[in-house]
């Protein structure tokens, strides 16, 4: 019932007015929303929220004083279904611009599969709190191709990594990351928070130490917010580094034996295995993975939480560990990709991961929409 319509431009006069309808409907409403500027850039940042819509229903806009009357300036979106009675699907990412050439491929191939939303997670237009004019390359990439097939725009949830900030980790807000904070509208000015669709769908968004500390206010944040969607049919949570890497390891050790990773493995995960989550996204190293199901860091393929990443729609690859290296790895490889994700009804989930190309190269399929909840 909810879309947020966010504009940027050079521009510190102009409408803070959007105009919207039903696809179909002759009657045009409108609503004003706020203004701010990006510091320290010369950047405007427009913004409004419209509520009261009606769900699974196709929108209308334009953004101006008055409703638009050149139909080539009449934007459309599609909101939510507040029930899951239809299989839908959504597509997840990290680590997104390297290159304009880069993140317009993989762009283009996710437009092509309709998804209802996109996910990204973290390091998005490697601007790290200084280079904003990479955020309008990425902005023109995405307004421009990430089109459903009946013309809308894809609506996007954003998560924070590293290149968002200044000094990549323990940054301060908003002076570190400007323009993360700036450009996206985000709960409560802040980049851990959950987003929830009906009864059938939680995002739990995380920041793995860029500007919140992992353990702490975080993870009592995120045990309330387990707790609160217990019902949830699918809970997904997202973050930018990786509990379970590929690469970034050091010499005699795993990935995983970072200390970042045992410190999320220890605040966050011990809390996913404890209320039961769908599956988990991971980015940063710039690889493909898929891992066994993992329960209290051992193989458990009845119980354990699958993780995804790591994090290559749009950047240079690195070459990962294989899963003759790392005992938890069930796929890995140097591919830029976007993860595709349907979830069905009955509590099926169907993930494909495609590259550059548009070819699956992984697949595959979990038989519930959440693990087991380990106990209170």
């Amino acid at each position: 019932t909810t879309m947020t319509i966010n504009w940027v431009n050079l521009y510190q006069e102009g409408s803070r007015t959007v105009w919207y309808r039903e696809a179909g409907n002759d009657e045009w409403k409108s609503k004003t929303g706020t203004h701010h500027q990006v510091v320290p850039s010369v950047y405007q940042v427009r913004r409004v929220e419209l509520t009261g819509l009606k769900p699974d229903t196709m929108y209308e806009f334009s953004i101006g004083d008055k409703a638009a009357e050149d139909k080539k300036s009449i934007q459309k979106f599609r909101t939510m279904p507040a029930k899951l009675t239809r299989p839908l699907t959504f597509v997840n990412g990290g680590d997104t611009m390297h290159s304009r050439a880069y993140v317009d491929a993989m762009n283009t191939q996710a437009a092509k599969l309709d998804p209802s939303f996109a996910f990204i997670v973290g390091d998005i237009a490697y601007e790290n709190g200084v280079l904003a004019t990479r955020y309008f390359d990425w902005l023109q990439s995405w307004t421009k191709l990430m089109r459903g097939k009946d013309g809308r725009i894809i609506p996007i949830v954003v998560g924070i990594g590293n290149h968002e900030v200044r000094g990549h980790y323990n940054g301060r807000i908003p002076e570190d990351a400007p323009y993360f904070y700036g450009f996206f509208a985000l709960p409560e000015n802040r980049s851990y928070h959950a987003l929830d669709f009906g009864n059938y769908l939680s995002l739990i968004l995380l920041d793995s130490g860029h500007t919140h500390p992992i353990s702490g206010k975080q993870t009592e944040w995120l045990t309330q917010a387990l707790a609160q969607r217990k019902n949830q049919q699918f809970v997904f949570p997202a973050y930018h580094w990786p509990a379970y890497g590929t690469t970034k390891a050091a010499p005699g050790k795993l990935p995983s034996d970072h200390e970042r990773s045992v410190e999320i493995r220890t605040n966050w995960i011990s809390q996913f295995e404890r209320f039961g989550v769908s599956a988990v996204f991971e980015h940063d190293h710039h690889t493909y993975k898929r891992t066994h199901p993992i329960l209290e860091h051992k193989r458990n393929d009845e119980e354990g939480i699958v993780y995804l990443g790591d994090g290559a729609w749009g950047v240079n690859t690195r070459k990962p560990l294989t899963p003759n290296e790392a005992w938890y790895l069930a796929k890995s490889g140097d591919i830029r990709h976007l993860h595709c994700v349907t979830l069905h009804p009955e509590g099926r989930i169907e993930i494909k991961a495609y590259n550059a190309d548009g070819k699956v190269f992984d697949q595959s399929t979990l038989t519930r929409a959440r693990t087991r909840p380990r106990g209170e």
